[in-house]
């Protein structure tokens, strides 16, 4: 059989005191504050029998973004399905849709509230790079 034996106290104590100047040897930096996130960029959008003014919005991929639809004439609606985007569009009452482009391509917005005989004509398109 195996006996162990004691560790003597000056063992135990030098162990301690390695551990205590290795504490103050690591110096902890604290952790600069992140960049201040930038405003979104803001899109004036029109809405009008049978279009919306701009009808191609460029965008970079990352950027944030804030839409303000107007109506200049009736209700109108605005969906992006690809971007998960949706409202409705009264006059008196901008539409405010905020988001980020954070995926590549070219999708289709389009109005989502019948609105006369051009109603299929109005769409435009979202372009992130």
């Amino acid at each position: 059989m195996n006996a162990r034996k004691p560790t003597s106290p000056a063992i135990l104590s030098i162990a301690f005191a390695a551990l205590v100047a290795a504490s103050f040897a690591i110096r902890v930096t604290p952790q600069e504050s992140a960049a201040p996130v930038p405003e979104p960029r803001k899109i004036a959008v029109t809405a009008k029998k049978f279009e919306f003014n701009p009808e191609t919005i460029e965008l970079a991929r990352g950027e944030r973004v804030e839409l303000t639809l107007t109506s200049l004439d009736r209700k109108h609606g605005f969906k992006c399905k690809e971007l998960n985007l949706e409202g409705e569009v009264e006059p008196e009452k901008p539409l405010v849709v905020s988001f980020t482009a954070d995926k590549t391509g070219t999708f289709e917005f389009k109005c989502s509230n019948f609105c006369g005989l051009g109603h299929y004509r109005m769409k435009g398109k979202i372009v992130v790079r």
